[in-house]
This record gives structure tokens, sequence and C-alpha cells, in this order.
């Protein structure tokens, strides 16, 4: 199986680094590293570097600069929800990564999931697909 490079962005790196660092230890604890590779970039360089890499996890203090940046970006960028930064598992992350990849479809620019336009207000500390399937068994209950 193919390994995912997933490139996480802030403004210089070094929030970004700590937490593709932390990300990269997470997965070998819960046995996923040869699925997925999380490397620290600074936004600023991602442009030039965006091949490298399937899609980008930007750090949400950066949303801003998403939103002014007028580039045309080929892979999927997604800003992080502040809450899900709290507690980052390998596994939520892998699974936003794949389910964004799924929903751009081979497409760039920025991407997220419905509800979550607004990441301050993203209240979830797990991966969207579980949020989503623990709001389903609630309304069944």
């Amino acid at each position: 199986m193919k390994q995912h490079r997933i490139a996480v962005c802030c403004g210089e790196g070094f929030a970004s680094g700590f937490l593709a660092a932390h990300l990269n230890i997470f997965a070998a604890q819960e046995g996923i590293s040869d699925k997925v590779l999380f490397v620290r970039i600074p936004y600023p360089d991602l442009y030039a570097h965006q091949h490298e890499f399937e899609m980008a996890m930007i750090l949400p203090h950066i949303e801003w600069k998403v939103k002014d940046d007028k580039k045309q970006y080929d892979i999927p960028l997604y800003v992080i929800p502040f809450k899900v930064m709290m507690k980052p598992r390998a596994a939520d992350f892998v699974q936003d990564c794949a389910d964004i990849l799924s929903m751009a479809n081979g497409k760039g620019g920025r991407f997220f999931f419905p509800g979550e336009e607004n990441t301050q207000r993203v209240t979830r500390l797990c991966s969207y697909a579980q949020w989503m399937a623990e709001q389903m068994e609630k309304e069944e209950h």
C-alpha cells in the first residue's frame, strides 16, 4: 500500500513541525506509519512544493492566509479546526485526510466538511466521520 504524504503547514513551520512530529509518533504507536507520513512545511513554501504531497493540513491560526491566498492549488487544503487540535490522534487526522481527498476528487483548493465552514465553531474532538456516526447514534436513541 502506498504511503500518503500529508503536508502540515503553519506560518513559519514551528507549530506544524511540532504537530507533524507528534502525529508521526502517534502513527507509529497506532501501527499506521506505513500508511501515512506527516511532513512539516511552512505555508509560504507550500505552493512551490505542493506536488510532493497529496494534500495539506493547515493549522487554524493561519486560516486567514489561506482565505487571502489567490494562488490556484492542485492539492486539497484543509484547515484543521481549533478543537480537533486538542486531541491529536493520528487515526483521526488520517480519517479526515482520506475523507477530504475523497471529497476533493482530484481537485485542489480549500475544502471543509459540511457545517464546518467556520473552524472556530467546530466542537468535535475526533474525526469528522466518527463525530457524524456518534451524532447519528444519539438521534437513534
